[in-house]
């Protein structure tokens, strides 16, 4: 992944690398990430999975070509 950029990352369609856009009114968490100046630093929040739902989401966003994690979900808690 660290050979990817954000846009193949985020355009991948493969079953082991699977990131999309996260729909905060659609979760278990409608207010975000809860950090500072969330609106301002985040345009997209994204999650992706490394594997085929085998190990949780991971979450957080791109500044550039930089992901920054900021949750780990490994039972898939965001969505209920």
């Amino acid at each position: 992944m660290s050979q990817l950029n954000a846009q193949e990352i985020i355009n991948n369609q493969s079953k082991s690398l699977r990131c999309h856009g996260i729909v905060w009114k659609n979760t278990t968490e409608p207010n975000g990430f809860g950090i500072p100046n969330e609106d301002i630093l985040i345009n997209i929040p994204y999650q992706f999975q490394i594997s085929a739902n085998e190990y949780g989401r991971v979450h957080g966003f791109f500044s550039e070509n930089v992901f920054y994690i900021v949750w780990l979900d490994p039972d898939h808690n965001l969505y209920s």
